[in-house]
């Protein structure tokens, strides 16, 4: 059976389409709104389900009350909002796990366990690139150290106190709009482009610290067995320019080892007083106890007296890379726990990993950056794959110029495109650049005779009964003692002829109809959602926000 895989990348790809389409070409610019509407279920609260049918559809669109159009500005990628808190493990960046299990809890029961990138109380975002762990989630640990710093810092690269790295990513700005609680934004852009330090848009970013090939981070697949980290070995006197030295043999005789060999193995890194730095053991001869190493001493050690060196259990990384520097953590049983990156190399896009001592059996997976580097594509880097609109109904005024009314109370809020005017059969008459207004109101408004009064969500109409009728509405609120406004319209009310109102009673005349600016059933629906009951006031504008999953 034929196996297929959407990815991450094309979701991103898409919701940057999506977004360009705003700011297109005139003659191509895509027309949506942001629309609330008066959806009235049990209790005063929306309707609880919405399926993708045509009666559910039209339903949604019968019963908007006022839209807000969406420009270039009011979009951007979003990924979840994941807050650093101390207490939690965040999983470490490894190209071997999928996009999902890294941007996402491990398990709905780990509420220790979070995605792979933070942001901090100063609102930067950091990428984990190292969990403090050998590379198995059985070892991970908890962060403790909130990340601070930025590409000024190790090119970004962050190392915390509790044994965590962090790749620094880019900072949102104090005036950014896609940050709420639940939601915070990505900048969408190559570093191709882009100077040393930019302010984009509403983030702070800087390409100098996106480095191609960085190497952070080498997994232990095994630990091995009999691995010997040491100090204070004992040496014999040597001089300056010397490559060979002498293992005591009273050292030997003390510790049960027997011979040189049980104690060092080639390859094996010595440090010590008068041995240059980056010195290696290259031999070791059972038979006198001489060992060889790689560099010659630097300073002529005492006569007669012992020098104590230490030989530690090397990791040597082979690559196309330069810089990289690592060490091994060798527990008292012999077992090597992990293996720590202590200078960051870069340029590599190719390493393996090999680990010398005086044990055997540890295994190792090097792990390397996406092409170009961390922070280079953040929206790929961060699984982003969602967009959302936000925009304010209210902005400069409460009624938005007097197309979207106050004093009433919206339940659902969405997103159309497309849309036609009023009574339009021309598929020419759709909404452009040029005709489509900033706000627009969707109610039918009727003006009646004196009576009694209608009741704001009763259902009104005009024909024999509340079955039989040639038209009918829901009212939406009384504007004044004679006008009435109306929503989910069927047919067309006729002047002169009574509106009949369910549960008042009323009966009134109708002496004029304004419908709305777009004909309801023309539009397109995107996206629709029910929500707690918003009223509008004078004295307020509401935010509206909605977030696309592509």
């Amino acid at each position: 059976m034929a196996t297929k895989l959407s990815t991450r990348s094309l979701s991103l790809k898409s919701a940057e389409n999506y977004i360009d389409t705003f700011t297109a070409n005139t003659n191509d610019i895509e027309i949506q709104y942001v629309f609330v509407g008066d959806a009235i279920g049990a209790n005063d609260q929306a309707t609880t389900t919405i399926t993708d049918s045509k009666f559910d559809t039209d339903d949604a669109l019968s019963r908007i009350i006022g839209m807000k159009r969406v420009t270039g500005g009011d979009l951007n990628v979003v990924i979840p909002r994941v807050n650093w808190e101390t207490g939690k493990i965040y999983q470490q960046f490894d190209p071997t796990v999928s996009t999902d299990t890294l941007v996402s809890n491990t398990s709905v029961n780990d509420l220790t366990r979070k995605p792979m990138y933070v942001i901090t109380s100063e609102r930067g975002v950091y990428k984990c690139l190292s969990n403090n762990s050998n590379g198995l989630s059985s070892s991970d640990t908890t962060s403790t150290v909130e990340p601070s710093g930025d590409f000024n810092t190790s090119n970004g690269v962050i190392s915390t106190a509790d044994g965590y790295v962090w790749k620094y990513m880019y900072t949102i700005r104090d005036n950014n709009k896609f940050i709420d609680s639940s939601f915070m934004p990505v900048a969408t852009r190559d570093v191709d482009d882009m100077s040393a330090n930019t302010v984009y848009g509403n983030f702070n970013l800087n390409n100098v610290g996106v480095k191609e090939g960085e190497l952070t981070t080498i997994v232990l697949n095994n630990g091995g067995t009999l691995y010997r980290d040491l100090t204070n070995v004992p040496f014999g006197a040597f001089a300056k320019g010397e490559t060979m030295l002498t293992l005591q043999t009273w050292y030997l005789t003390h510790t049960s080892l027997s011979v040189a060999s049980n104690v060092l193995s080639a390859n094996m890194s010595i440090t010590g007083n008068g041995i240059a730095a980056d010195t290696i053991i290259t031999e070791v001869h059972n038979g006198n106890n001489n060992v060889r190493i790689s560099k010659a001493a630097v300073t002529s050690s005492f006569a007669a007296n012992v020098t104590l060196f230490s030989p530690k259990t090397r990791i040597f990384i082979d690559g196309d890379g330069t810089g990289a520097l690592a060490n091994a953590t060798v527990n008292s049983t012999g077992v090597i726990d992990k293996i720590t990156v202590d200078t960051v190399g870069t340029g590599y896009t190719r390493a393996n990993t090999r680990v010398f001592g005086t044990g055997s059996g540890a295994t190792t997976r090097t792990i390397l950056p996406p092409y170009f580097g961390h922070a280079f594509n953040l929206g790929q880097d961060l699984g982003a794959n969602s967009v959302m609109i936000h925009t304010k109904i209210g902005e400069l005024d409460a009624t938005e110029g007097n197309t979207i009314p106050t004093g009433i109370t919206f339940r659902q809020t969405g997103l159309i495109r497309k849309p036609y005017k009023y009574g339009s059969n021309n598929r020419s008459s759709s909404a452009n650049n040029v005709s489509a207004n900033n706000a627009v109101g969707q109610v039918t408004k009727l003006t009646v005779g004196t009576g009694t009064g209608y009741t704001d969500n009763e259902f009104v109409y005009q024909g024999t009964s509340n079955t039989i009728f040639t038209a009918s509405a829901q009212v939406l609120r009384t504007v004044s003692l004679n006008t009435i406004e109306l929503t989910k319209v069927v047919g067309d009310f006729k002047v002169n002829e009574f509106l009949v109102g369910d549960s008042s009673g009323a009966s009134r005349t109708v002496t004029s109809t304004t419908t709305p600016e777009y004909q309801p059933q023309s539009m397109e629906l995107l996206f629709v959602e029910n929500s707690t009951p918003t009223t509008r006031t004078e004295s307020q504008a509401e935010d509206v926000r909605l977030v696309l999953q592509f």
